[in-house]
């Protein structure tokens, strides 16, 4: 019987390794001494690759064997690496060039084949020229088949199954060790168990056993004209298209297992292939009659019981080279077949065991406990037993080691206390000390130095507010943190300790540094009271933001309807200007908030480019010369001659033009000067105004989130933050100076590497300068916006051009080719179709078309993507009149 036996399977596996271990080591000596020696060799041809494991297994149990049994010729090794069928052509050729290869002095006295296609390789020679050199084969079946030649279509060719004996009646000395496949018994067992079978589907593989096997099978399978053989050919079949065969097999078949290694593409499958054909038709009988899938989907079957054959092939060996077994007396030993059977599935199938034949070996049955875990139980009386004996040395060797345990015990404890950053002292009732550590803090007794029981010959009076004193007389734990030096913090505990009758025996006085600890609780309670400031400065960064929005809506809210209202032109005038003013006011105050919830989530982008700061600088100019007073003076006055930075263009403008309208907000009369220069290895830029000034105290602050020196002054206090911010990214350092009632600077530096100088003059073309003109004849504009007031506001902007209104892309393209328009106004957010798949496939058609793209993405990310999406020009909602008209210009001048 078959046994799952653990102990078993790991000494197979520890030997397994030694023997490959000793392979290594045989196949080296031996090589070696083959080539120091002129006598025969033995010669092993292997059909498969040495790493094989059962051939590796089998070559070194022979090597292992010969060397123990006295062989003293040299052992040479083959490898034919036999895998493939394909190459199944070309195996006899390389077999005679083998052979041929051994001969004169090289002949081999023995001839050793492991595996079949060596075998028929061997059998396939049209002429052997070592007919008379003993023969051992193994792990080869006694039924084969003679190779074919190329000419051959191997996935339908049908070879005939022969009998190697026919081949040892001719005179080939043949010996070693043969599987017989006994197909009839496996199909009359099939039969008596299922007498209502009416086809057999064999499964093999795409390799020349399985082939072979096929063969023998259907010859086999004449005996039985009443059955059907259905063949799973792994030559046409892989393992998906075998699973959808056996998912359509007929009613009353059963499955025979032959092989399943290799399938149609020449793909490798290991046992977990056949688990895989099993979940196809879990109910369908199966047999084996090689042995695969037996355990977990084949009930049983007649079957070769496969054994280690390599210590049996070196005895015969050694008996022909002795001569012990004449040429004539060799014949090949059949490995005898026995009926084995799964207990699992004879149960989940509830087939009845007397129907089995006698003596069948059974696999995955329950056994009796005693037998089934005997190597177990074993194990554990063996460990009672050594438990019991460890235990009575322990208590033999228990008092000696325990007084020495003692004694180290007491000196680790010393050890310990002494490398304690506490001093632990142990104070008798009358103050004196017991025990101490080597550990000691000192400090500055009240009434002098002598007055302390700490030290040696002590007196009264002590301390008033001592801690040993007062839990001497309270009986209670006394705890008191002071700082006896500068900057230095003590614990200290004095506990006191009593008897069973409440008597104090003495107090346990212990001291610790707690410096550190006091430093942190100090950094703690200044970050308490500075999250504490932090809320307090958003909760009125919060009031000033309502206030701060609700001011500009307030005069557009109000002014929009005095707005509808209004007869007199000058008055529409001045509560437009207004409203702009303040719409102008609400887009800030949005885009701080928007650079301030980036700047919060760590995705502020930057995108550099070339910049000419001083054309930059110079529209900077004079658009800060607008919003300045009449009284105040905005000036670009120093600058680097044809200058280019490689920087943000969007950034850079961003903090100068901050620093300027701050300056503009507290200067009522004077000037403002800016300008750049080289400082340091720096490029260091300046906004001077001759303002009201900041406090020399609070000129830190104003970067900070939140800070508003003049609450009554427009803004978020975010703009500074905001700048500081941008210009650490950029690579720079950011600063102020100023005098309360004299005026402010404002800096900020970035590094000179990223300046250009161009010496050949720069031509200045400030793209605001562009003229707006009306069109000499009406233009037709398609306007592609989803928004219906945006939409009516473009239409009133644009009443000069013919208008065509898209509501998304799909029909902004259909629009284009109807009345193909002079230019496209594109919004990018739009349903059906967005912005940029319209452009895009316009762009497909025609790249000349002006379109400009109208987003409320605002970003200069959005911008970058905007430029390489095939637009022309970009806009940014709100938009304006004026900065409407001149895109469209400037965009018609560039086009035409």
């Amino acid at each position: 019987m078959w046994h799952n036996n653990n102990l078993a399977q790991l000494n197979m596996g520890l030997r397994r390794y030694t023997q490959i271990a000793m392979l290594i080591f045989c196949c080296f000596f031996i090589k070696i001494q083959s080539y120091a020696t002129e006598m025969h060799p033995i010669l092993i041809i292997s059909s498969y690759n040495p790493d094989t494991r059962n051939t590796t297994q089998n070559i070194s149990e022979f090597m292992e064997e010969y060397k123990q049994l006295g062989g003293t010729s040299p052992v040479i090794i083959e490898n034919l690496n036999f895998k493939s069928l394909l190459e199944s052509p070309q195996w006899k050729d390389r077999m005679n060039k083998l052979l041929n290869k051994y001969q004169g002095d090289q002949k081999p006295q023995i001839i050793i084949i492991l595996g079949q296609e060596g075998w028929s390789a061997y059998i396939s020679q049209d002429s052997l020229i070592t007919k008379d050199i003993p023969v051992l084969c193994g792990m080869v079946s006694r039924n084969a088949i003679l190779l074919p030649d190329s000419s051959v279509n191997l996935s339908e060719w049908d070879p005939q199954s022969i009998d190697i004996q026919d081949y040892i009646n001719k005179g080939i000395n043949v010996s070693g060790f043969v599987y017989n496949y006994d197909v009839q018994k496996n199909i009359k067992l099939i039969q008596k168990l299922y007498p209502e079978t009416q086809h057999i589907a064999l499964v093999t593989d795409n390799s020349y056993g399985g082939l072979a096997l096929q063969s023998f099978v259907k010859k086999e399978m004449k005996s039985f004209p009443e059955l059907d053989l259905i063949p799973l050919d792994g030559r046409k079949n892989n393992l998906y298209t075998i699973i959808e065969q056996i998912k359509c097999l007929p009613e009353k078949t059963v499955i025979l297992l032959g092989t399943w290694r290799v399938d149609v593409n020449d793909g490798y499958y290991v046992g977990n292939a056949t688990y895989t054909m099993m979940s196809a038709s879990p109910n369908l009988p199966a047999f084996t009659i090689t042995s695969i899938g037996l355990g977990h989907w084949a009930i049983g079957g007649y079957i070769p019981q496969y054994r280690g054959i390599g210590k049996d092939l070196a005895k015969q060996a050694v008996a022909i080279l002795k001569k012990e077994i004449n040429q004539k007396g060799i014949h090949a030993e059949v490995i005898p077949n026995y009926y084995t059977f799964d207990v699992l599935k004879l149960k989940s199938l509830n087939i009845n065991r007397s129907l089995l034949p006698k003596s069948s070996i059974l696999i995955n049955e329950d056994e009796n406990i005693l037998v089934k875990y005997k190597y177990e139980i074993l194990l554990l009386v063996i460990s009672i037993l050594f438990i019991f004996l460890i235990t009575i040395l322990y208590f033999f060797l228990r008092t000696k080691r325990l007084k020495d345990k003692l004694l180290d015990l007491q000196k680790d404890n010393i050890i310990i206390l002494n490398n304690m950053q506490v001093s632990i002292r142990f104070i008798n009732p009358d103050y004196t000390i017991k025990w101490e550590n080597q550990v000691q803090y000192s400090c500055q007794p009240q009434y002098g130095p002598d007055n302390c029981f700490l030290r040696k010959n002590g007196k009264s009076p002590f301390c008033d507010d001592c801690c040993v004193v007062r839990a001497m007389t309270t009986k209670v734990p006394v705890e008191t943190i002071k700082e006896c030096k500068p900057g230095k913090y003590i614990h200290t505990l004095a506990n006191p300790v009593m008897d069973e009758e409440n008597n104090i025996i003495g107090v346990v006085l212990k001291k610790e540094d707690v410096t550190k600890q006091k430093e942190a609780e100090n950094e703690l309670r200044l970050a308490k009271e500075k999250a504490e400031q932090s809320d307090r400065l958003k909760s009125a960064f919060l009031a000033n933001m309502s206030h701060e929005i609700r001011t500009p809506l307030n005069a557009i809210v109000g002014f929009s309807g005095l707005l509808m209202n209004a007869e007199n032109p000058e008055e529409k005038e001045e509560y437009l200007n207004i409203i702009n003013g303040n719409n102008d006011l609400l887009l800030q105050l949005i885009n701080d908030i928007l650079d301030l919830a980036k700047i919060e989530a760590g995705t502020l982008e930057f995108v550099d480019s070339e910049v000419d700061v001083n054309l930059l600088f110079s529209d900077i100019e004079q658009t800060s010369r607008l919003k300045a007073s009449e009284d105040v003076q905005v000036s670009f006055v120093e600058k680097i001659p044809h200058a280019t930075i490689i920087t943000d263009r969007n950034r850079l403008s961003q903090v100068i033009t901050n620093f300027i309208n701050n300056a503009i907000k507290f200067t009522s009369e004077g000037s403002i000067q800016f300008g750049y220069h080289r400082q340091d290895h720096t490029i260091y830029f300046y906004v001077t105004d001759t303002g009201c000034g900041i406090a020399e105290n609070e000129v830190n602050s104003v970067f900070n989130r939140f800070v508003k020196l003049n609450s009554f002054a427009q803004g978020t206090g975010l703009g500074l933050s905001i700048c500081q911010m941008i210009i650490k990214k950029l690579g720079g350092d950011i600063g102020a100076k100023s005098q309360l009632g004299k005026g402010s600077t404002f800096w900020f530096t970035l590094p000179e590497s990223s300046l250009k100088i161009d010496k050949q003059e720069i031509p200045v073309s400030k793209t605001n300068a562009a003229p707006i003109t009306k069109p000499s004849q009406k233009m037709t504009l398609l306007i592609a916006e989803d928004n219906e007031s945006n939409f009516t506001l473009f239409n009133v902007m644009l009443k000069e051009y013919n208008i065509l209104h898209a509501w998304n892309g799909q029909e902004a393209i259909e629009l284009y080719h109807k009345h193909h328009p002079d230019m496209i106004l594109m919004d990018l957010k739009m349903p059906v179709m967005n912005g940029y798949e319209a452009t895009a496939e316009i762009r497909k058609e025609d790249s000349h078309i002006p379109i400009i793209a109208v987003t409320a993405f605002a970003f200069a990310e959005d911008e970058e993507r905007v430029k390489k999406s095939g637009f022309n020009a970009y806009l940014a909602k709100p938009v304006k009149p004026v900065e409407l008209k001149r895109i469209i210009n400037t965009t018609f001048g560039n086009i035409n």
